[in-house]
């Protein structure tokens, strides 16, 4: 159940770091700029998510992740932190109620279960390049539209977000996930809200607040250092074991 969750935030990624778009517009695009049809304006918005991602350097955030499932007696809150370094580096730091670390750098993730003492790391390997695109560190908004039916709902006043209600267009997306929402905020173009709805019924929803924009992140931040007595598995994309070590 955790792992779940932690995918699901992990997928937040494919709309809170840059695409890297081969080029950039020299102005912004405007996204309630007058006479554009409901296409054009949707467009409008991708390519200025992607100008404004395109900026991007770092970025850090506080996220509050809220969770149903049928496996919970009641929903569940999780709150942490979330840091980014272009162009492959991550670390999503969970604080409540269970302290997990989840650190990405190129091909390799691990995840670090602090209560358990426990730690695993999965070798992504010639992999790394479809797996980040699929996390987001080579992906892009514009990416959602060939896999999502899009329903774009306009800020009625300033300070309110672009909502955008995405539904998959193929059987083998709607298997694992019924609908997806997506708020961008309507100053900063960033996803300040992102709720999943798997094809369970199961629930996972994160907000974004307090966004640091190109900050300097000290080097150790993306750094993963266990302490000693912390056994840690090492996976292959597949689910493959590769051998586990203990940390003296």
């Amino acid at each position: 159940m955790m792992k779940k969750s932690l995918v699901a935030g992990l997928l937040a990624l494919l709309l809170a770091v840059p695409a890297f778009a081969a080029g950039r517009s020299h102005a912004p695009p405007d996204p309630l700029a007058p006479n554009l049809t409901g296409p054009q304006r949707l467009q409008a918005l991708v390519d200025r998510v992607r100008y404004e991602q395109n900026q991007l350097k770092t970025l850090e955030a506080r996220f509050t992740q809220q969770q149903e499932n049928s496996m919970l007696a009641a929903p569940e809150e999780s709150k942490g932190t979330f840091s980014y370094r272009a162009p492959d580096k991550v670390r999503w730091e969970y604080t409540s109620p269970n302290a997990i670390t989840v650190v990405i750098r190129g091909d390799e993730m691990t995840t670090w279960y602090r209560d358990l003492k426990r730690a695993e790391t999965l070798k992504v390997g010639r992999y790394s390049s479809q797996v980040f695109k699929y996390l987001g560190a080579s992906g892009s908004l514009q990416t959602l539209l060939e896999y999502f039916t899009v329903r774009l709902k306009l800020p009625e006043k300033k300070g309110d977000p672009y909502r955008l209600e995405l539904d998959p267009k193929y059987a083998r997306i709607a298997k694992r996930l019924k609908s997806m929402t997506l708020w961008i905020d309507d100053q900063t173009f960033f996803p300040e809200r992102l709720k999943y709805v798997q094809a369970s019924g199961d629930t996972v929803e994160y907000q974004f607040s307090d966004m640091k924009r190109n900050t300097p992140i000290p080097d150790d931040r993306f750094v993963l250092k266990l302490p000693p007595g912390v056994s840690n598995r090492v996976l292959s994309l597949g689910g493959q074991e590769g051998g586990s070590k203990s940390t003296p």
